[in-house]
């Protein structure tokens, strides 16, 4: 099995899976933790569902907080006695990191690329909604071009009930209609239909400069908020980045390269 870590801004996803088969996952909170809380959040994880360390071969991390990759890493050297490996440019993930600065690409835009073009095929956008929301492109070639990176659903939303002093904190969804007829009902409105906006807006701008209305590849925590709402056809894939992780850290997963 392997073990898969991805570490974002706000949630951390721990992933195990057979291959690319995610077989069990959960999220967390990304907070400061210590080396040894982290094993005892593993070790009570694969407890309760049954899994020894002996059944996990390979582990791998995507992480943008890294004050948290080195005690995770050390954990899991420490109680399962595999070597993480850490999924950036510097990793032959499978695809190309061929930007102006392949240093400063996050390993989950990496992974993200990776597992949608081995997974569906290339040119493909990658659109991961999550605190930020990221659009990347990867081509037939298996080569990360670059993206966007934008603000996410949530983060968007924060800042409207923190900067304005009259609105109030709304719980997130779908709307019933566009015209809010109260504070509430607006509020929720303009974030939601704001967001699809955004992202269609975005993608068919990406299209317009790729040249072609190629496949779109929805993942994050908060892709399916939006699902019934997009214009166009996509594929929703939340474990997308997970999937990437494995594929990175091992090369005997990969298929022959794909179009």
């Amino acid at each position: 099995m392997i073990m898969a870590f991805d570490v974002g801004n706000t949630t951390t996803m721990l992933g195990l899976l057979e291959g690319t088969d995610v077989k069990l996952s959960w999220r967390v909170t990304t907070e400061q933790r210590t080396r040894d809380e982290y094993s005892l959040l593993i070790s009570s994880l694969m407890t309760r569902a049954g899994v020894q360390a002996s059944h996990i071969d390979r582990a791998g991390i995507s992480s943008v907080a890294p004050s948290e990759t080195t005690p995770i890493a050390d954990a899991i050297q420490a109680d399962i006695g595999v070597r993480v490996i850490r999924v950036d440019s510097q990793l032959d993930c499978g695809v190309v990191v061929a930007t102006e600065n392949p240093m400063e690409v996050g390993g989950d835009r990496i992974a993200n690329a990776a597992g949608a073009y081995f997974e569906y095929g290339g040119p493909a956008i990658i659109v991961d909604m999550g605190t930020a929301t990221t659009y990347d492109f990867v081509t037939a070639a298996g080569e990360y071009r670059g993206g966007l990176i934008a603000p996410g659903i949530v983060s968007g939303a924060r800042d409207l009930w923190e900067g304005a002093r009259m609105l109030p904190e709304v719980e997130l969804g779908r709307p019933e209609k566009v015209i809010g007829g109260n504070t509430i009902e607006a509020m929720r409105s303009g974030i939601f239909h704001g967001t699809v906006g955004q992202v269609e807006g975005i993608v068919r701008k990406m299209w317009d400069e790729i040249g072609s209305e190629c496949r779109v590849v929805f993942t994050g925590g908060h892709c399916e908020l939006i699902r019934d709402d997009i214009a166009f056809e996509a594929v929703f894939a939340p474990q997308l980045t997970l999937k990437g992780i494995a594929y990175a850290v091992e090369p005997g997963l990969r298929p022959p390269r794909r179009a």
